[in-house]
This record gives structure tokens, C-alpha cells and sequence, in this order.
């Protein structure tokens, strides 16, 4: 998936969704804050993201990164999208330590 196509899915599905997505496709990894500054990156036209993450999975590709994301997030049960992506809207809300034990917390929340 190109940056174009990325752009395109931000601008279809919403930057809430693909926050959902990065949240979904790193198993709690990216935080909302963190989700946002990335989508940022891109939409200013940067490739590369140095997170360990993308480094070790992504060689810094992060398009890459972000594609993984989106493709994987297609795949999940509308019910799930739906209740991640209100609780992307939530998380927004708290500190940035609240948002990292929620991903801590992830793999086992029960989204």
C-alpha cells in the first residue's frame, strides 16, 4: 500500500479507525498518542519511523507498518472495529500513561 492509499483509507475510514487499526495490528504497541503522531508522519510524507516495532519488523518502513496494520484490521469482526474505535475515542482522553497501560493491557482487555 502506497502513502496515497493510506491517505486514501484515513480519509474514507477516518483517523479513528486507523488508530483502532495500528492499535489492533501491534497488540497494544501503539498507543492513541503515539498512532496519531505516526498518521501525522505520513501525511507529511515521512517513510521512516524509528519505534522498535517498525525497525524490527518493518526494516523503518512505515507505510509498511501501517498497511500491516490497516490489512489486518479489515479482517476483524465489525463488532470489535466498532467497540475499538469508541475506545480509541475514550483513550484519547487520558494521559499518556493511561494510554500505555491500556496497551499493556490489550492482548488481554477483552475489546
Amino acid at each position: 500500500m502506497t502513502r496515497d492509499e493510506i491517505l486514501n483509507t484515513l480519509e474514507e475510514k477516518g483517523d479513528d479507525w486507523v488508530v483502532a487499526a495500528m492499535i489492533e495490528g501491534s497488540i497494544g504497541y501503539h498507543s492513541v498518542e503515539d498512532a496519531r503522531l505516526l498518521i501525522q508522519n505520513i501525511k507529511n510524507g515521512r517513510t521512516m519511523d524509528a519505534c522498535e516495532r517498525c525497525l524490527s519488523c518493518f526494516k523503518g518502513d512505515l507505510p509498511a507498518m501501517v498497511n500491516y496494520d490497516i490489512d489486518g484490521f479489515k479482517r476483524v469482526s465489525p463488532e470489535k472495529v466498532e467497540r475499538l474505535v469508541r475506545a480509541v475515542q475514550q483513550l484519547e482522553k487520558l494521559s499518556t500513561v493511561q494510554q500505555m497501560t491500556f496497551g499493556l493491557l490489550y492482548p488481554t482487555a477483552g475489546v
